[in-house]
């Protein structure tokens, strides 16, 4: 079977309009193709269903970089879903992040025990995140559903605000706590995530979201047979899910160049014959790296 793995931001979706009217063509030729296209990104999933109520998907989608995986109850047959997946109409959900309260109560002891400026999204009404941010309200209040993740905002030297969150890692179980510092307007964003330590797999390269993909391919594979996956994103947190796509595509981006550099490390010189770099960037790019994936790989389509 053939399935799209996809980023949102700066891939599908223009990184200015938010728009991905460059992209109809090749979604609608999934579409007539009964090819799944499942979305990977840091939005919630509150932000992820309006998507997908736009785009008329009825796909699996990851969300929060990787730390929970929605299937809509149906999609799989009895049998591929084992323990981990809870039933949480209308989905069955495997939650690999720890809860959105948790991660709340280690930003506030870390802002008490280290007296550092954070405010986080969940400090914000709606109203005052739409206000500081520029998003409309609506998007505001799909922002601040958050599960398993939290943004804040922190100024100060990032040295000191990692040690503060190791000392806090320290203290849980089988988790470790992941922060990003976020490409948004104000650089003084972080992203903070708390994860489930993967014991099979080497902490030197282990990628947050990593598990939440193989898991999902997992499914698929079970089900349908072998995957042959499309992977397009275009930025470095991509690498989660295009390392286990057959065909690797980076889309051209002012942060592109980080996750080309990560490939080459990993992959080494062969790195060229297993990932491509688009001619086009945004939902362009992504519209025609899916058009000629598909006239590529329709002959050989069971």
């Amino acid at each position: 079977m053939r399935l799209v793995l996809t980023s949102l931001d700066g891939s599908l979706l223009d990184p200015q309009s938010n728009s991905y009217g460059a992209a109809r063509q090749a979604l609608a030729a999934l579409e007539r193709r009964s090819i799944p296209l499942v979305l990977y990104s840091l939005r919630t999933r509150a932000q992820l269903e309006h998507l997908c109520q736009q785009l008329r998907l009825e796909h699996p989608f990851i969300c929060e970089d990787g730390s929970a995986i929605y299937v809509p109850e149906h999609y799989f047959p009895a049998g591929i879903l084992d323990e981990r997946w809870q039933h949480c109409s209308p989905y069955y959900v495997c939650a690999l992040g720890l809860p959105y309260s948790c991660l709340r109560h280690i930003l506030q002891q870390v802002r008490q025990d280290f007296h550092l400026d954070l405010i986080g999204f969940g400090d914000w009404t709606a109203s005052e995140l739409a206000a500081a941010t520029g998003i409309p309200l609506e998007e505001a209040e799909r922002v601040q559903q958050r599960e398993y993740s939290e943004i804040f905002s922190y100024s100060g030297d990032p040295a000191t605000l990692k040690a503060a969150f190791a000392q806090q890692e320290a203290t849980l179980s089988q988790h470790q706590l992941r922060l990003r510092q976020l490409h948004l307007p104000s650089p003084s964003h972080w992203y903070l995530t708390g994860w489930k330590w993967m014991h099979s797999t080497p902490a030197a390269s282990f990628w947050p979201g990593e598990e939440a993909v193989r898991l999902l391919l997992d499914c698929y594979q079970r089900h349908l047979g072998p995957v042959r996956a499309l992977g397009i994103g275009c930025s470095l947190p991509d690498l989660a899910f295009l390392r286990w796509a057959e065909r690797k595509v980076v889309l051209p981006s002012p942060i592109a160049d980080s996750l080309w550099k990560e490939a080459v490390r990993l992959g080494g010189p062969e790195v060229q014959t297993q990932w491509q770099l688009a001619r086009l960037p945004g939902p362009e790019g992504w519209n025609e790296v899916v058009l000629t994936w598909l006239e590529e790989t329709d002959r050989g389509d069971e």
